[in-house]
């Protein structure tokens, strides 16, 4: 057998080594640069491939001679003649090989891996609803700039738009792709070795991504968790290769200079008194007709059915992951039981894809994720925001939560965390900025008001502030004590 051939495959994939823009077929024995095949002598083309099978390690005069010419001896300045031949083959690119005085020679470019042997696996087309728009405008932006991220609420259905996006913007251009999922990591090395090792980089060593193709797709999957981490990577990865893209997913924002911002929205959902065939058309109900008809085929065949699953794709903030497991919960309580529970819907909303990551298992848990890592302060402003029912001004949220424990500049500052974070709506009519919270988010800062043993002491804020300011939405005419739904006082 050849002894080139008998040399580690690093990197290949079907006896290809990818260098970027540079292909070597081990079978054919041919050398392809931007697509076109280059004309290089038997014993060049062995060079190379003992270099790029070095993966950027130096190859000494006598390692290349013993490989090369296994069984010949042969003066030294072979390896010069056949090096002057592959350089001049490789034009613009002939600076990837390096002699070292002295020394021998090696590749400043290391092979390109895919990020796992069975990545298409990972890109099976996922089942949308409602996202043709989003994914359009999507691939209008990854064309326009070299980082994009996805922003939104847990369970909004982040990673399978960017899924089918990376998909798409790959089919179309037959670019490489290059996926890591950050969902299970907390550490920053683990973060370095996951994203070295979708780009096929080596794991131990300071990254280096000038080795990518000219041309590909990084997605990074769930970054929010390990957001520093990510972003750094991310920058530099951006500053080595400009032709590379990055599709990033997360419920807050990189911070870095090329990030774009995409924020993934709810699906749309009927508004209160729409008529059977207006509720039909939005993708909220279409998305639980499409689950829950799996458990109950019938399902959505009358009128009193129709308007009870807007309700509840209302009520759930048109949340993909709320409706999936409120759709999970058919068999066992039924349409009624399902809308009548709504209030307790933290209890009520679980049993999730056993292949779900746990977070998406539960609403509870989706919830617990994005509260957990908060920061004292973001944690005490989201639980006392929460006495509101509706939408409410700056004003109003610093008559609530502002005390000696959380002064004005805190308030700012946790609620643009928050904004950012995707917890808290922030809303725009012309110059006047209002906030609120989905209906569930608020459910949940609710609970955990009450767990801190504050809802009572927040509560009559509030109640003091709706009896002197007249223009709040929540006073009522009868001048009666103000509660607000849901809030549960000592």
């Amino acid at each position: 057998m050849n002894a080139i051939a008998e040399l580690p495959l690093p990197g290949s994939h079907s006896g290809i080594i990818d260098l970027g823009g540079i292909r070597i077929d081990l079978e054919a024995r041919t050398l392809h640069r931007q697509g076109e095949i280059m004309s290089v002598g038997s014993r060049a083309f062995d060079i190379l491939v003992v270099l790029a099978k070095a993966e950027g390690r130096l190859v000494t005069k006598d390692e290349l001679m013993s490989a090369v010419w296994p069984r010949t001896v042969v003066e030294e300045n072979n390896i010069q003649v056949h090096l002057s031949s592959l350089r001049k083959n490789l034009g613009s690119d002939r600076d990837i090989i390096v002699t070292v005085p002295g020394r021998g020679y090696r590749l400043t470019r290391r092979t390109v891996r895919p990020s796992c042997p069975h990545a298409e696996a990972r890109f099976a087309r996922p089942e949308l609803i409602g996202r043709e728009d989003a994914l359009a405008r999507i691939a209008t932006m990854l064309a326009a700039t070299q980082v994009l991220t996805l922003v939104g609420a847990g369970g909004i259905g982040k990673s399978a738009l960017a899924l089918e996006a990376a998909r798409l913007w790959t089919a179309a251009r037959a670019e490489p792709i290059f996926f890591a999922d950050l969902a299970r990591l907390d550490h920053p090395r683990s973060v370095q070795e996951a994203i070295a090792r979708a780009c096929g980089l080596p794991e131990h060593e300071p990254l280096d991504f000038s080795s990518l193709p000219e041309r590909g797709l990084v997605f990074i999957d769930n970054a929010e968790h390990v957001i520093a981490h990510a972003a750094q990577i991310v920058d530099a990865l951006a500053a080595a290769n400009d032709g590379i893209r990055v599709l990033v997913t997360s419920r807050e924002p990189l911070r870095i200079m090329s990030e774009t911002l995409y924020r993934v929205d709810p699906l749309d959902v009927p508004h209160a008194g729409s008529t059977d065939a207006q509720t039909l058309e939005h993708a909220s109900v279409r998305l639980f007709l499409r689950r829950g008809r799996a458990v109950q085929r019938n399902l959505g065949d009358d009128s009193a059915q129709i308007g009870r699953i807007g309700t509840i794709c209302r009520r759930l903030d048109g949340n993909p992951l709320a409706i999936e497991l409120a759709t999970a919960r058919l068999a066992a309580l039924g349409l009624e039981d399902i809308h009548r529970r709504l209030d307790d819907r933290l209890s009520m909303l679980a049993g999730g894809y056993r292949t779900a990551l746990p977070r998406h298992q539960t609403l509870r848990a989706n919830f617990d994720w994005s509260y957990g890592p908060l920061a004292a302060q973001e944690k005490t402003l989201l639980r006392r925001m929460a006495v509101f029912e509706d939408s409410f001004s700056f004003e109003a949220l610093c008559a609530v939560a502002c005390d000696d424990g959380l002064a004005l500049a805190t308030v700012i500052d946790a609620a643009s965390e928050l904004a950012a974070k995707s917890l808290l709506i922030v809303e725009y009519d012309g110059p006047v900025v209002r906030y609120r919270l989905s209906e569930s988010m608020r459910a949940y800062a609710l609970e955990r008001l009450a767990a801190e043993g504050d809802s009572t002491a927040i509560a009559g804020r509030l109640a003091h502030y709706v009896e002197h300011c007249a223009d709040f939405s929540g006073a009522d005419e009868a001048n009666e004590p103000y509660t607000p739904r849901g809030l549960v006082v000592e």
